[in-house]
């Protein structure tokens, strides 16, 4: 998929799965209360990577990044949420937001190039991030975080300014990547949407709060999106 194309796809989903939904502050999203979709594709260790498996360079972490002027209608780009304080209660909840003890040892040897951006529209926020490895993402970063959606199906999130109560549950996400993981989280009342994917060596995260008729289908979207784009 040519770059221009891979645009289209992300303004086509945010235009087009806001429907008629209203305002995120009058008609907040329903939460799901499906089981844990985690999904994933099987390949041998001995296949070539292709282009979006493969480790990135920053200069092709800045290309795959959405940028404002990509996305339709008043989006403005805003900063991004640190999670790099974050504390959870229980702990092993931390794996929700790959800030367990696999995802942390990763970041601390393996880090490669790590970017993020995050837009607002009225009531919507778009946020994704990008983390990429000199050596292949372990399954097991993605399989911890599905393990622990039952146990944490309510918990306390800490980012440094204090302790918050959490709900999760499972989304239903289309697979993307190699694995992938569908979560819906409410802090106050308010619903996000958020889909974790591992893709050779590369982590990506997609996170929407807002009201849209398909919040799967526009975080699958949004992440298969950024994977085209690569080479």
């Amino acid at each position: 998929m040519t770059c221009p194309s891979r645009v289209a796809v992300v303004a086509l989903s945010l235009v087009t799965l806001a429907g008629c939904s209203g305002s995120g502050a009058d008609e907040p999203p329903a939460v799901s209360s499906s089981s844990t979709s985690l999904s994933s594709s099987t390949s041998s260790p001995t296949t070539p990577l292709s282009p979006e498996q493969r480790e990135l360079t920053a200069q092709q972490v800045r290309v795959v990044l959405p940028q404002v002027q990509d996305l339709p209608g008043s989006w403005r780009e805003v900063d991004v949420r640190d999670t790099s304080r974050l504390i959870a209660e229980p702990p092993e909840c931390r794996d929700l937001y790959l800030r367990g003890e696999a995802a942390q040892g990763l970041r601390d040897d393996h880090l490669g190039v790590a970017s993020a951006a995050a837009f607002t529209s009225g009531e919507r926020r778009l946020e994704v991030s990008l983390l990429t490895f000199d050596e292949v993402v372990p399954q097991t970063v993605l399989e911890q975080a599905g393990q622990v959606v039952g146990p944490c199906s309510t918990h306390t999130v800490d980012l440094g300014d204090g302790p918050s109560d959490v709900a999760v549950s499972g989304l239903p996400v289309d697979e993307v990547g190699d694995q992938s993981l569908g979560l819906t989280t409410t802090t106050g009342g308010r619903p996000e949407q958020r889909l974790l994917v591992r893709s050779g060596h590369t982590l990506l995260v997609v996170v929407h709060r807002g009201a849209v008729d398909d919040p799967g289908a526009l975080l699958h979207d949004v992440a298969q999106g950024m994977l085209d784009r690569v080479g």
